[in-house]
């Protein structure tokens, strides 16, 4: 049974969401990831990116604008598409095991 927290409120719930603090999470970040998801809606329509891509082309893309950022590249928010690409990454590491193609990672889930 979970642990019960209980609030100065005197109000109680259950402490079994503790081991994942949405609260936590930068809403500038959040704002910024949302901008690359509506830049990408916009042009290659809504939930393509559902329909799936390698993991190998999720990381490449991720790293090329880690790198871009790191030269000092300011086209583009380049730390959200970064972002943007891991979010997808582990989105399908978790919902379709075949394509993570990175042979080092392929045993991930089996």
């Amino acid at each position: 049974m979970p642990d019960i927290i209980k609030f100065p409120t005197g109000t109680q719930r259950s402490g079994d969401a503790e081991s994942e603090r949405y609260d936590l999470i930068t809403p500038i970040g959040l704002r910024r990831l949302a901008e690359t998801y509506a830049e990408g809606a916009a042009r290659h329509g809504e939930r393509n990116w559902e329909l799936g891509m390698p993991a190998s082309a999720l990381i490449n893309h991720a790293m090329r604008h880690i790198n871009l950022w790191m030269a000092g590249d300011d086209n583009e928010d380049h730390l959200a598409h970064a972002a943007w690409n891991l979010f997808a990454a582990m989105h399908f590491e978790e919902t379709n095991a075949e394509l993570i193609d990175i042979p080092t990672r392929q045993h991930v889930g089996t």
